[in-house]
């Protein structure tokens, strides 16, 4: 006997279930890249929409569970973020976006991870939409493939960003002056 205790048998094939659909939304990513790359933003549209449909089933399966992934607490935004990431660099190397909007979205999220600490991550009240946010400009972009609704997305994108990182920045320092005062927590949420 190695003296810890594991995690009953439904609880550890929960977790690699949950695992499981997360890493399929990985697989969507290359397959919204491929998709987009080539010319085929009906067949990008119709991934992205069952990688959406992942992640809510995820999402679902998370809390009616109560199990956190087998691969991690980071496995669900790593994988939107890769998904997100895909999908933006091939609109970047097609021309549809700048390179900046790619820049823009890697920053946010290395924000992300690095304020969220290492034991789980940290959503603040707006930054947990911009996740969503991001999904949904890659859909309208998809479905709606016009210069006058690119400019939309990146002003949007501007904004959300700007909103969400001042948010971030608000919801941090609050959340460290309730840690310090007598009988605060510091759960990490």
């Amino acid at each position: 006997m190695t003296g810890h205790t594991q995690a009953p048998r439904s609880t550890r094939h929960r977790a690699h279930v949950l695992s499981a659909v997360i890493a399929v939304r990985v697989i969507c990513a290359g397959l919204v890249w491929y998709s987009l790359v080539h010319d085929l933003s009906a067949w990008a549209l119709g991934v992205l929409l069952f990688a959406c449909f992942t992640d809510a089933i995820d999402g679902h399966l998370a809390s009616e569970w109560c199990v956190p992934p087998s691969l991690g607490p980071y496995a669900d935004p790593i994988a939107d973020f890769i998904l997100v990431l895909a999908a933006f660099s091939a609109f970047v190397a097609r021309g549809i976006y700048p390179l900046w909007t790619l820049l823009l979205i890697g920053v946010m999220f290395l924000q992300f991870v690095w304020t969220s600490g290492c034991k789980k991550p940290v959503y603040d009240p707006v930054g947990k939409y911009y996740g969503l946010f991001l999904f949904a400009a890659v859909g309208i972009t998809l479905a709606f493939p016009s210069p006058a609704v690119r400019r939309v997305m990146l002003f949007g994108l501007s904004v959300f960003t700007a909103v969400s990182a001042a948010c971030r920045v608000v919801f941090l320092v609050r959340r460290a002056r309730s840690i310090n005062k007598p009988g605060g927590c510091s759960d990490g949420n």
